[in-house]
């Protein structure tokens, strides 16, 4: 693919908010109607001719036709009031498909598996998810006409659950005492048909993290680096990212550190994990402890975790692909929510905010040192699976996350350079 092709706005103004994408791909395209009878077509064919490696590869061509039709989410540019020699740049991924990132890692693992000969035709998949994983895998389930069970912990986002109800998939809310990995171990045990996704032992096996086009990859490092390339913005000086289940922090790491000077591309981009208060992933990197576990875990949906987080089983992060850390309060969180918002026209959640606020340490660090250059960090989601509790004030309130303080405090360093 000739990314050269595709238009990009260039004239920024110093508010502004460009928002830039691939709009499309190349190559064949089916409407989703016309997809959805092919594939009834070749699963009918499974049925009369009892072939699974048919449906399977009928499967595998479906998600093909899907991940072209997606085409590519948009890179959004702000422009640092203070410094006009510094950006952030947020990827969007809020503008996929199934409405996060996570809807690279569900097809991902949902690909691996039919890949590995581990989906049939009658597959029951599980996953346990806090919910755009299983949004995701909901999504696909549902194009493959499977059956998906997301089962999850107590607390989660009543948009989230819906989302998933929408793609026709069930959820299961754990009983106290049960942790979701043993729930879905007893129906594996009960039903022969039943496989676990399991996104966060297998998900740093399931992204790639190739230098391809955009319509041969699921990669979002592969994806960012073409878009600012096609901008003369080709090497960022930071990434940053939060980590849910660690695979894509994990792929972002590899990518940035195989391709830094593919063809002579001279980029040392470095990854900037940031983790909620709660979470054990900042005590993990700093002493690598891969049995240390936290009494609460993080109230910021989607990333952090209690631990062990023991790589390629327990968690998909990859300690060596990353460059620091950074501790994110969770009120400051949710105050960067709002500032995206703010600043972009889209309303995110609360991971966002922990992208965001880190982002926003790295420019001031970055201004403070007399350097130039840009920051990337990731819109993980759609704000509005959030209303009934980081949107709606008294959740707010009950959860002592009042964040109107904060919040002028980084609208005034987003315009002045200057913290109050």
């Amino acid at each position: 693919m000739n990314l050269d092709s595709y238009p990009f706005e260039t004239n920024f103004s110093r508010r502004s908010v460009l928002q830039v994408g691939l709009l499309g791909v190349a190559g064949f395209r089916l409407s989703a109607a016309q997809a959805a009878a092919e594939f009834q077509m070749a699963e009918a064919t499974h049925l009369v001719s009892g072939k699974t490696v048919e449906w399977v590869r009928a499967a595998i061509k479906l998600m093909w036709q899907d991940r072209s039709m997606a085409g590519v989410t948009p890179l959004v540019r702000l422009q640092v009031p203070f410094n006009s020699g510094i950006s952030i740049y947020l990827k969007n991924e809020a503008k996929s498909p199934s409405g996060s990132l996570k809807h690279r890692v569900a097809w991902a693992l949902i690909m691996a598996a039919l890949v590995d000969g581990k989906i049939g035709p009658q597959t029951h998949l599980y996953e346990a998810s806090s919910g755009n994983t299983a949004i995701g895998e909901a999504y696909f389930a549902r194009l493959l006409g499977l059956p998906f069970t997301a089962v999850m912990r107590p607390g989660i986002s009543e948009g989230k659950i819906q989302a998933i109800q929408s793609y026709g998939g069930r959820t299961e809310t754990v009983a106290e005492g049960v942790t979701p990995s043993n729930f879905i171990a007893n129906a594996l045990g009960r039903d022969p048909l039943a496989y676990n996704l399991d996104q966060f032992a297998n998900t740093q096996r399931a992204l790639d993290y190739f230098d391809a086009a955009p319509s041969a990859s699921m990669n979002m490092a592969s994806e960012i680096m073409h878009q600012l390339e096609a901008q003369d913005q080709p090497c960022p000086t930071w990434f940053v990212a939060g980590a849910g289940s660690g695979g894509t922090a994990t792929s972002i790491g590899r990518y940035l550190r195989k391709w830094a000077d593919y063809n002579r591309r001279n980029c040392p981009a470095q990854l900037v994990l940031v983790d909620p208060q709660d979470s054990a992933l900042f005590e993990w990197f700093k002493s690598g402890d891969n049995t240390l576990t936290v009494p609460n875990g993080s109230r910021i949906e989607g990333i952090g975790t209690r631990g062990p987080v023991v790589f390629g089983s327990t968690f998909s992060l990859l300690r060596e692909g990353i460059s620091r850390m950074m501790r994110v309060p969770d009120v400051d969180s949710v105050a960067a929510m709002h500032l995206t918002a703010k600043l972009t026209g889209q309303e995110a959640g609360p991971s966002t905010g922990t992208n965001v606020f880190g982002a926003l340490q790295l420019v001031d660090e970055m201004h403070r040192q007399g350097r130039t250059g840009s920051v990337v960090a990731i819109i993980c989601d759609d704000g509005s699976r959030y209303r009934s509790n980081y949107y709606d004030p008294q959740w707010i309130k009950a959860s002592k996350l009042d964040y109107d303080d904060r919040l002028r405090r980084l609208e005034k360093f987003w315009e002045s350079g200057r913290w109050s």
